[in-house]
């Protein structure tokens, strides 16, 4: 197993990526924490984890506040004494162009999917230097590079989320910590099955 002793936190960690995530890591040997809206969701996915003999630990929260951030590192950090993995997953998209859309709904896309990657990466990685080093990992979207219809704020999200990537694997190199950041395309969760006809994959 890969991921033996080691510690990950993954937002958005109830459902679709997030949760394939956390059942992977588990079984690669990780204690795995998972935060997100929904804390039914949640311990589900550590009732799964812990039925297979890993263990979890669900920390409800909203990604976009930072007394809410806290609490998401600080509780595995308590649990498990180290934080070597961070997965910011969370995410959400506005279908709308432009100038069909909103002020507020420009600024709860772009906290949700951008403005959580700062803040989540921001409280980790003091103690990931303290630890001797440590991994983020950011799902964006190839959205991120070619844009999207009817997802402009998205797109804008995760291209910042792709750059300030780049942004923190250059300036925490020297600390042993890694930045990567995914970009997949459409994956079948329960969000991405509401876009599509019967028929599509």
């Amino acid at each position: 197993m890969k991921l033996v002793n080691k510690v990950a936190l993954i937002t958005g960690g109830g459902t679709g990526i997030g949760r394939a995530t956390a059942e992977l890591f588990a079984r690669e040997g990780a204690k795995v924490a998972v935060s997100g809206r929904r804390k039914e969701k949640l311990e589900e996915v550590v009732a799964a984890i812990t039925a297979k003999g890993g263990e979890a630990l669900a920390v409800p929260g909203d990604v976009t506040r930072e007394e809410d951030v806290h609490r998401m590192i600080s509780e595995p950090l308590a649990r498990w004494g180290r934080l070597d993995i961070l997965v910011n997953n969370a995410g959400a998209i506005d279908r709308t162009k432009v100038a069909d859309s909103t002020v507020e709904a420009w600024d709860r896309i772009m906290d949700i999917n951008a403005k959580a990657v700062f803040l989540t990466s921001r409280c980790a990685i003091p103690h990931m230097i303290k630890q001797g080093g440590g991994s983020i990992v950011n799902v964006g979207s190839i959205s991120g590079l070619r844009g999207q219809p009817n997802a402009h704020s998205y797109s804008a999200a995760k291209a910042a989320v792709h750059n300030l990537t780049k942004a923190i694997a250059i300036d925490y190199a020297p600390y042993n910590i890694r930045a990567n950041s995914v970009l997949p395309g459409l994956v079948e969760t329960d969000i991405s099955r509401t876009r599509l006809k019967p028929g599509e994959t």
